[in-house]
């Protein structure tokens, strides 16, 4: 109910500034269909059907998403099950011509998050990231705890030159309230992230994308009983191909393929099991621009 409030809340915003402000325009509709597959896992871990709108206003611009995931198992044709849903509501407010900040909210079945954002741009440098505080709901998932965390995901500096780019990246967590025992309190992890446009045509554009963690580490509330694991030193390595094709002036198609090498560290005594070595991506979509 809550999540459902949140979002007449927000068609009830955008109709309002809509009627007092007709210069609110829809800039973009889309759909993606996402596939996430690990090792030891379903045929298909998760399979999520996104739907998307932009609307713009100024120097404001708006996002509005809803998202369904399902696991599915082709091994029997009646394992095929929702799993979890995703509603998003992005705002973007123009600075200067180098800087944009942002909000999110993003509400799953586990949590709900609120993010401040931020993307700059300055000749040959860069910098983004996401910090949000994320609010675990007491949902019964597995392997999800019901403590609230702060994280982040940010790229302190960055540098470009033409269609390639490269920047510094981390990813954190931090603990906030309860302190039991076996918890996780901290996690720190730095990766160097790639991008670069090998080929754009009259329509057809190319690129890849690569992630290289450096090191990963967590801290708990004392010793785990059963241990735990984390990505070894470079241990943790994706690669993306992507490929994007304008049908005409307006509407356009794309699609991307990800592959990620795993090597845990064991921690406190646990085990290797040998699962979830491997991660794979793959997504298509269309978005069409007004």
């Amino acid at each position: 109910m809550k999540k459902l409030a949140l979002l007449l809340a927000a068609v009830g915003m955008v109709s309002a500034v809509a009627y007092a402000a007709p210069e609110l325009t829809v800039t973009s509709i889309g759909q993606e269909i996402e596939s996430e597959n690990t090792s030891n896992g379903a045929d298909l871990d998760e399979v999520t059907l996104y739907n998307r709108v932009g609307l713009a206003y100024g120097d404001w611009t708006f996002g509005l998403e809803a998202g369904k995931r399902w696991a599915i198992n082709f091994d029997d044709t009646k394992d095929v099950h929702s799993i979890n849903h995703r509603l998003q509501i992005d705002v973007w407010k123009k600075i200067n011509e180098d800087l944009k900040l942002g909000f999110r909210y993003r509400g799953q079945r586990e949590y709900d998050r609120y993010y401040a954002r931020w993307d700059w741009n300055h000749g040959l440098l860069w910098s983004a990231g996401d910090v949000w505080y994320e609010a675990n709901n007491e949902s019964g998932v597995v392997g999800i705890s019901a403590a609230d965390y702060i994280k982040g995901e940010v790229y302190p500096i960055g540098f470009k030159y033409g269609t390639f780019k490269v920047g510094y990246f981390v990813e954190f967590h931090e603990l906030v309230g309860s302190k039991e025992a076996e918890q996780k309190e901290n996690y720190l992890e730095q990766q160097i992230r790639a991008y670069w446009t090998f080929y754009k045509g009259e329509k057809l554009t190319l690129s890849t994308e690569g992630r290289f963690t450096i090191t990963a580490d967590e801290d708990h509330n004392g010793k785990v009983a059963a241990g735990y694991r984390v990505y070894d030193d470079f241990g943790r390595n994706r690669l993306y191909i992507k490929a994007n094709y304008a049908v005409n002036e307006n509407l356009s198609v794309y699609g991307s393929y990800g592959y990620e090498m795993r090597d845990w560290k064991m921690e406190d005594g646990h085990k290797d099991d040998y699962t979830k070595k491997y991660w794979q991506d793959v997504i298509v979509g269309w978005s069409y621009k007004f």
